[in-house]
């Protein structure tokens, strides 16, 4: 392996933190591209790409070079849903502290919703005394789709406030922290006796639109869905049906098919509906660059990487 390498980096997030601290050296140089024009005038002589789910991937094939991409996030289906992804080249996800953040957001605003923290701030607004019947999560049932290294952390938070919790994965299983764990083939199982569903799986092609019209009449009409894993996960108009009707209670929403969410969207105007933007498990630039930096340090030692991507199940 030559000992010089051209890393690009292309980033949704501000560079600032991530050009301090990636600087060149004689044996790797680091170009900052900030448009598609640039990426495309850089990738034919590079060999590492640092980049985020905003990366132009539809030109991935214009990298001659390319041996390595590393996402700055931990969901990878923006490298492989927009073009034929280069024969030989290694994807690995961030696997850093996602988990700790969106189980926070998990829990955060679940207890928004049973805390009545809306109703709170509306009646303080109002000057008005006036007791609330609120709930508790204590011996509610939580399913978390995806039991990766995120559904665990949010599956060990729930336990914390007394919760039971069961996962949905490929196939069966035992994981601690669940009672049990359904494969796909039970999905209908799974979902009959949730109160809560949180959704934490990678988008490929066939966790799209798995929870769709069908799926979602299977959760009881008290339940509430939780989405921090990818829009098209969910069919957006069954959910949109199932809580104009009211067949689920609630939908706590960071994720979309389009983002930004569109403002004539139906959700913007829903009561039961609460809209974040992409922000429950955000990119700490320190996080990814150390991440980084060691597998490049891996990476050049010819040493297998963290986060490795199986590229034909797509996470």
């Amino acid at each position: 392996m030559s000992n010089s390498l051209n890393v690009l980096v292309f980033l949704r997030e501000s560079s600032a933190r991530y050009r301090e601290r990636l600087t060149g050296s004689d044996v790797v140089r680091y170009t900052f591209c900030d448009s598609e024009e640039e990426v495309r005038q850089s990738i034919g002589q590079t060999d590492v790409i640092l980049g985020s789910i905003s990366f132009p991937s539809h030109i991935l094939s214009l990298a001659k070079r390319l041996r390595w991409i590393q996402a700055t996030a931990a969901g990878v289906d923006a490298f492989l849903s927009k073009s034929n992804f280069p024969d030989g080249v290694m994807l690995t996800r961030a696997d850093v502290s996602f988990g700790d953040q969106i189980a926070e957001y998990v829990i955060g605003h679940l207890l928004a919703l049973t805390q009545c923290l809306r109703d709170i701030h509306r009646l303080q607004l109002e000057r008005t005394w006036q007791p609330l019947e609120v709930e508790f999560l204590k011996g509610k049932t939580m399913g978390i789709a995806g039991t990766g290294s995120i559904g665990r952390v949010v599956a060990n938070r729930a336990r914390g406030m007394s919760m039971r919790t069961i996962g949905l994965a490929n196939r069966p299983r035992e994981l601690p922290g669940f009672e049990i764990v359904y494969g796909t083939d039970d999905l209908a199982t799974f979902l009959s006796g949730l109160d809560v569903l949180v959704i934490c799986l990678p988008l490929t092609a066939q966790t799209r639109g798995l929870f769709g019209r069908h799926q979602l009449a299977q959760l009881k009409p008290s339940a509430i869905l939780i989405n921090v894993a990818r829009g098209p996960v969910v069919d957006e108009e069954a959910l949109i049906d199932a809580l104009q009707r009211r067949a689920i209670r609630a939908a706590i929403l960071d994720v979309f098919e389009r983002e930004p969410l569109p403002s004539d969207s139906p959700f913007w105007g829903m009561d039961n509906v609460t809209i974040t933007s992409h922000h429950s498990g955000l990119n700490i630039p320190d996080d990814i660059i150390d991440f980084f930096l060691e597998n490049l340090r891996l990476f050049r030692a010819g040493d297998r990487l963290n986060g490795l991507v199986d590229l034909t199940r797509g996470y």
